[in-house]
């Protein structure tokens, strides 16, 4: 199980420096080509289709780390809380394995509750950059129509302008043709 941890600590690592890097500010004549080329991209696609299917293995463990952590503390937590320990009953090897075991379910727990977090917080940022873009294609557009400067119009002519919804890579199945035996 710490092998699934590790790999979920990778993914949180990637996720932070990819939020950064979404902090950095681009020159504005690279955003547009730079999140273009992400909305297009078959890779960017495929990537985004398997960030899903992590995703989702990321949710099971973030259940799976609730769910041990929930147990641990039903076992833990006397329910009758008016006995009194009687002194030298006490163990201490088996004081600090509980101790572990909270640790570590505490610890998968906020690693992928943050690990969830932050994939979301991206999402929310990528979708906001298009909608970005689009609102940008969109006052270019507007200035170039109402302007009388001919050369605003002749610049907003020339600056790509097409929406980038029509543009985005979407996976979809390829249909092959049924091939007949002879």
């Amino acid at each position: 199980m710490a092998l699934y941890y590790g790999i979920v600590f990778g993914i949180l690592t990637v996720e932070i420096f990819l939020f950064f890097l979404f902090l950095l500010p681009i020159p504005t004549r690279w955003q547009k080509p730079v999140f273009r080329w992400l909305a297009t991209s078959p890779i960017i696609a495929h990537t985004h289709y398997a960030m899903k299917v992590v995703f989702a293995f990321i949710f099971v463990l973030f259940l799976d780390a609730a769910n041990t952590l929930r147990a641990f503390y039903e076992v833990v937590t006397p329910n009758d809380t008016t006995s009194v320990p009687v002194a030298g009953n006490s163990d201490l090897r088996a004081e600090v394995g509980q101790a572990a075991k909270k640790f570590y379910a505490q610890r998968n727990l906020y690693l992928t509750g943050f690990t969830i977090l932050l994939l979301l917080i991206l999402n929310k940022i990528k979708s906001m950059a298009m909608d970005y873009i689009r609102l940008e294609d969109q006052l270019i557009e507007l200035e170039g129509a109402t302007s009388t400067d001919p050369e605003v119009r002749k610049a907003s002519r020339e600056i790509d302008t097409s929406p980038i919804e029509a543009a985005v890579t979407k996976l979809e199945p390829v249909k092959q043709p049924n091939k007949k035996e002879d």
